[in-house]
């Protein structure tokens, strides 16, 4: 097959490229946006490809993802359901792990291809908590969804980058020689990639929209906080943003890195021996000695990340943090039990509730303690079922609802206000058994990138297939929402409701008692309840 939809000649990357193609779409895997020259070592740029010597480089096969832990991919899918999804070589069980050829990205264009108009450009950034990921994932395929654009005539060009992961992506201790924030870093270059290299597929390169959910709106989130300028000029943060992995100094760093040693069993190692093991282990071999997950997040390193970002800053419109004039429209979101992430982590401890009710008496007054705990129904919950429901809701709204009023907040409170906007899901999820009829964690991304469609009812996919229009409208330039209003996908389709109404009508006004408590002492307290490393000037709360 050598047609025009899956041969093409680009102007930049100086080749042409073989793509797969699909009734609707081709994709080019597999382009080196950027080179690992060692372990623990920035990226550097890379705009070279390696054709065969007829000039064609295969872009038909997905690129090897970056070491993480065995089985993340079936992990990460069941967070949606135990259903399974269609797979290509190079996927699932003949996924490829290489550490120093992970930095890819893969390119979606609809069919005819290139053409005179350039399209605007969609870019998703994947999710998996830091530590698993991968573009080639087939629950992460844009190909729906950029068919889908074409099919109600608002093409785009889809582009989703890889990024390193875990220890490989975020490690940071001078011990071992490494400042961290790679992973950061390498989506940095991607986006640059982007910006370089998208005119040749079609797209616009000044006309950016970049997405991510949970650890894909945690990179971006981080990005509006870091020493960059003019990567896109709108994005969508789903589901986790910057202070749900609050970037840390290096002291915490040197704590976190103690405890990788500890895990790979190299305590007892001299430190020359200890550092030339980390440097020269088998990544994978490393990875399987790993958790599955672990609580990475970006370094204050004063130079890439100058300064330390509280929640609370992020809402205060007078700070540029966050808030940076290089990207023009904001929007965050939600899913209504976002906090199905945090079951092993606080839902399934025997002891939520009694260190819930110890950290609200040494993180808060008694005055706010009472009103929190009666917020949510768990001052004296009166039946398990109560428990277990306040449990949830107050997971999720700490953790994922409070800081999206927040950082909307901030990009509202800027002088001159910014474009800002919010969105709230809450569509059950028809998938699982273990929260069945909740909007789960991540199961806004199966129906948004259109991957499950034919697993949903007709009423399902419908409400889908809005959603996508949704994110689709956005990319094209047409807005989110009315002045006031935030979107709200439910079961029934997407409704527009005010920003103020919403709490009361969804959240029975707890979003209210959370911003009158308090943003910062409100993580905080989430921080401790889920069981992170606190700061040194935490300490207090490690101990309960």
């Amino acid at each position: 097959m050598s047609s025009p939809t899956r041969l093409l000649p680009h102007p930049t990357l100086h080749c042409t490229l073989l793509g797969q193609p699909s009734q609707t779409t081709t994709q080019y895997r597999n382009l080196k946006y950027a080179t690992i020259p060692a372990r623990f070592t920035d990226s550097l740029p890379n705009s070279t490809l390696h054709p065969l010597q007829n000039g064609i480089y295969n872009a038909s096969r997905f690129g090897p993802s970056c070491p993480q832990k065995l089985g993340a991919q079936a992990w990460d899918l069941a967070l949606i359901g135990p259903a399974t999804l269609p797979t290509s070589p190079g996927q699932a069980a003949t996924e490829v792990f290489d550490e120093l050829n992970c930095l890819h990205v893969t390119v979606t264009v609809p069919h005819p291809g290139p053409t005179s108009k350039k399209l605007p450009v969609l870019v998703w950034i994947h999710g998996g908590g830091l530590s698993m990921g991968s573009t080639s994932w087939p629950q992460y395929d844009l190909s729906a969804l950029v068919a889908r654009a074409a099919a109600i005539g608002k093409p785009v060009v889809g582009v989703a980058i890889n990024y390193r992961l875990g220890n490989l992506g975020f490690l940071a201790s001078r011990e071992v020689g490494s400042g961290g924030n790679f992973g950061f870093k390498d989506v940095a270059l991607g986006l640059e990639w982007v910006k370089r290299h998208i005119g040749g597929f079609g797209g616009d390169e000044g006309d950016v929209t970049a997405m991510g959910e949970s650890a894909g709106g945690i990179v971006l989130s981080t990005l509006l906080c870091a020493e960059v300028e003019g990567l896109f000029e709108r994005v969508v943060v789903m589901s986790g943003e910057v202070s749900l992995r609050k970037p840390r100094g290096g002291r915490w760093m040197e704590e976190g890195y103690r405890e990788q040693v500890r895990f790979l069993g190299l305590e007892g190692e001299g430190r020359g021996e200890r550092v030339g093991r980390l440097r020269e282990m088998d990544a994978m071999e490393m990875c399987q000695r790993l958790p599955l997950a672990q609580h990475f997040c970006a370094h204050v390193d004063g130079v890439w990340l100058k300064e330390d970002v509280p929640l609370g800053m992020l809402g205060d419109g007078r700070r540029s943090v966050h808030k940076r004039a290089w990207c023009k429209e904001f929007v965050v979101g939600d899913a209504a039990h976002d906090g199905t992430i945090l079951k092993g982590r606080i839902l399934d401890s025997p002891k939520a509730l009694e260190t819930l009710h110890s950290l609200c008496k040494t993180l808060l007054t008694q005055q706010e303690g009472d009103k929190l705990l009666t917020a949510y129904k768990l001052k004296s919950p009166t039946s398990q079922q109560e428990k277990a429901r306040g449990l949830l809701h107050l997971a999720s709204e700490l953790r994922f609802y409070l800081p999206a009023l927040v950082v909307h907040k901030g990009w509202m409170s800027s002088s001159p206000p910014k474009r800002a906007h919010r969105y709230h899901y809450h569509v059950p999820n028809p998938h699982t058994q273990n929260f069945a009829g909740l909007a789960t964690h991540e199961s806004d991304v199966a129906f948004l990138l259109q991957n499950w469609n034919h697993l949903l009812s007709e009423e399902q996919r419908a409400v889908a297939e809005q959603m996508a229009d949704q994110w689709i409208g956005f990319v094209n330039g047409e807005g989110w929402a009315d002045d006031g209003k935030a979107v709200v996908f439910t079961e029934t389709g997407l409704k527009q409701v005010s920003e103020e109404r919403y709490d009361e009508m969804y959240r029975q006004g707890r979003g209210k008692v959370l911003l009158d408590i308090g943003a910062d002492k409100l993580w905080r307290l989430a921080e401790a309840w889920q069981g992170v490393r606190a700061d040194e000037v935490d300490k207090i709360t490690a101990k309960l």
